[in-house]
């Protein structure tokens, strides 16, 4: 089916953007006492480019166009998944050859389940990396990258790479830990994440882990919702307080009704708040009821990309 939104869910939506008001404006958040433009890590956290059309190809392109020429200074590009609705290489091959017009240098994707479509991500450990679980750090910032095992629609992770997230998390409490896998966790509160082919199986793992450790943020795709909808981000109490943050599609929805859209996360120096942005790409501007501020476990460090 090309939509993943079914028109019952987009009207859905409808009735639940109206509660998504009463954040401070971007504006208002860049003036705060805490935010420091002079020390800032800035992140580009984008999903579901997957392109089944021309049109859907061109917002892949046009969201490109508008970090290039509004959203100076990104620092990285992270990309949840969902790279490409079939694996052909001429696909990947026009993902990296728009990926290239951008100024931004580091972009840190993983697998999909439709990334594995028919290869078993052959294509994608060709054209973009070869370890498709693995982490970096920013300063005192560990990102933890998990891709799809498997095909299904669901996220499937091997228990080897579940013990290998776990001791990372574990073995680095003394830093910011931010995950991304393609879909989120069940538990999470993510719309939709208690349906099996919209969850990481056996997500209790995980969520027992973050019982007992800390990880700031959980970021996911797979969902192709608009950020707008309610609960697109979560704070969970009894998983240490991680912040869920759903990343909606760069591919357009229900005959363009939901627009492209990014989120754009920047870090402070010497700050615990990150500021996370709504991008819409289609109007070339943030939207900015949809600007929070969340508190991290600690204050970010300024620092290059390691790759761990």
């Amino acid at each position: 089916m090309r939509n993943k939104i079914t028109p019952l869910i987009f009207i859905l939506y409808l009735v639940f953007t109206s509660c998504r008001i009463g954040y401070s404006g971007g504006d208002e958040l860049l003036q705060a006492a805490w935010y420091n433009p002079e020390g800032t890590l800035t992140v580009w956290a984008l999903a579901d480019i997957q392109p089944t059309e021309q049109g859907d190809r061109e917002a892949f392109e046009i969201a490109i166009e508008d970090i290039n020429q509004n959203v100076p200074g990104v620092d990285l590009a992270i990309v949840a998944g969902d790279i490409v609705n079939d694996t052909e290489e001429e696909v990947f091959d026009w993902y990296v050859e728009t990926r290239g017009g951008s100024y931004i240098e580091d972009w840190y994707e993983i697998i999909g389940n439709h990334d594995l479509k028919s290869d078993r991500g052959k294509l994608f450990r060709e054209k973009l990396r070869e370890d498709v679980d693995y982490s970096i750090t920013v300063g005192n910032i560990l990102f933890i990258f998990m891709s799809d095992a498997e095909r299904g629609k669901a996220t499937e992770i091997p228990d080897e790479v579940f013990n290998w997230w776990k001791e990372l998390v574990i073995n680095n409490q003394d830093k910011i830990i931010v995950v991304t896998t393609h879909a989120p966790l069940e538990g999470s509160g993510i719309p939709f994440s208690g349906f099996t082919d919209r969850q990481i199986i056996d997500s209790e793992r995980f969520t027992q882990v973050l019982r007992e450790y800390n990880v700031d943020l959980w970021l996911s795709g797979h969902l192709h919702l608009p950020h707008s909808m309610w609960n697109a981000t979560v704070e969970k109490e009894e998983f240490g307080g991680t912040e869920f943050i759903h990343l909606s599609s760069i591919r357009p929805e229900i005959w363009g009704m939901k627009e492209s859209e990014s989120r754009v996360l920047t870090f402070v120096c010497g700050s615990d708040k990150v500021l996370v942005q709504v991008r819409n790409h289609k109007r070339f501007d943030y939207i900015p009821h949809l600007d929070e501020v969340f508190t991290l476990s600690k204050s970010y460090e300024c620092g290059d990309v390691e790759s761990d």
